[in-house]
């Protein structure tokens, strides 16, 4: 049996978690100009997400015929607690304005705001709650899925159809924007909502499962540790250079930009989290799966629900708070939610299984 984690992974989420943080509220000042990028491109964690989803799910069941009944509980133990904390926290800032309970919030509190037809309705609470909106289109699908794609058929269980369809489910949408809907300019933009509806992004999931399947032939490229060890941290450094230095939201290339939102950059985020699966040893997969790192890509889900309505609060109770400090907030925060929240309800709901 494969174990279900692997911790180099796991920090990888927290680089990513932190990426989206610096998108939404900006570089520290002490950064150089030559990582002056990441505030544009840390959004572009968001499809590394859905990418990583279906590669740790594909990877928790391998060999196991899924329960639908356990699996679904287990899942809303893993996102529910933190979503609905969040979400709380988020509304209740909200309301110091004025709160409506409308089908608006209905449709946040049952994580369905990713269907909404407006950017505004989407993102009315907790913005960052739509990729969990997002993932929860995935949960649905997964057990379809992952029996299709490991099926007695033998063109549809080799890895490379898997990858194939997950490439063509992304690019179908893309073309279809490109062509249709016109140039993504920014949240104002009245065509940015469709970029947002959950079934544009399921092509990086099943990627992300294809990457799973395609591990066994990724390893035997090469008999030699040091080549594997090579070739793995040479695959995720190429990664981070293009989602760090290249700026894919350069506006004289809008169609560079929606190609890296929808598929182009499932490609290196695949390769990335697969290689690193199956390279444990190298020395990027020992650092990215040391204690600190893993520690904080275990609540990088936290930290990523939270960052938005707890920077808003710490703004409006403290306003002359510094960067560091609201960074430092959220942090100490995310701690909390995952030791007092997170933990013990993960255990609850998977134990209602059992009875």
């Amino acid at each position: 049996m494969i174990n279900s984690e692997i911790r180099s992974i796991t920090g990888l989420r927290a680089i990513a978690a932190l990426g989206v943080y610096i998108n939404h509220f900006g570089n520290p000042t002490w950064f150089p100009n030559s990582l002056s990028n990441i505030q544009s491109n840390g959004g572009f964690a968001v499809p590394f997400f859905f990418v990583l989803s279906g590669f740790v799910l594909a990877l928790a069941h391998d060999g196991k015929k899924i329960d639908a009944r356990a699996f679904y509980l287990n899942r809303f133990a893993r996102i529910g607690p933190t979503y609905f904390a969040a979400l709380f926290i988020a509304a209740a800032y909200v309301s110091l304005s004025g709160f409506t309970f409308d089908h608006i919030f209905i449709m946040h509190l049952f994580g369905l705001q990713a269907w909404l037809p407006t950017s505004d309705s989407g993102f009315a609470f907790n913005g960052p709650g739509w990729t969990i909106s997002v993932e929860i289109f995935f949960y649905a699908l997964f057990p379809i899925l992952f029996t299709l794609f490991n099926s007695s058929h033998a063109a549809l269980s080799k890895w490379q159809s898997t990858v194939l369809c997950g490439l063509s489910l992304s690019i179908l949408p893309f073309i279809v924007h490109i062509y249709t809907l016109g140039e993504m300019n920014g949240l104002e933009n009245s065509y940015i909502w469709p970029y947002f509806l959950p079934f544009h992004y399921l092509g990086l999931f099943v990627l992300g499962i294809g990457g799973f399947k395609a591990r066994n032939s990724i390893q035997t490229l090469f008999h030699s540790k040091f080549l594997q060890s090579l070739l793995c941290d040479a695959i995720v450094v190429a990664s981070t250079f293009l989602f760090f230095v290249i700026n894919f939201k350069n506006p004289d290339h809008p169609l560079l930009a929606n190609a890296a939102q929808f598929w182009l950059l499932g490609i290196p985020f695949t390769l990335s989290i697969t290689v690193l699966s199956v390279v444990p040893f190298s020395p990027l997969s020992r650092l990215l799966g040391s204690k600190v790192f893993w520690f904080a890509g275990k609540i990088s889900m936290v930290f990523y629900l939270l960052h938005v309505p707890v920077t808003w609060w710490i703004q409006r109770i403290f306003p002359m708070a510094t960067y560091g400090v609201r960074f430092l907030s959220i942090v100490v925060a995310t701690i909390l939610v995952h030791f007092v929240i997170e933990l013990p309800a993960n255990r609850y709901i998977k134990n209602l299984r059992l009875i």
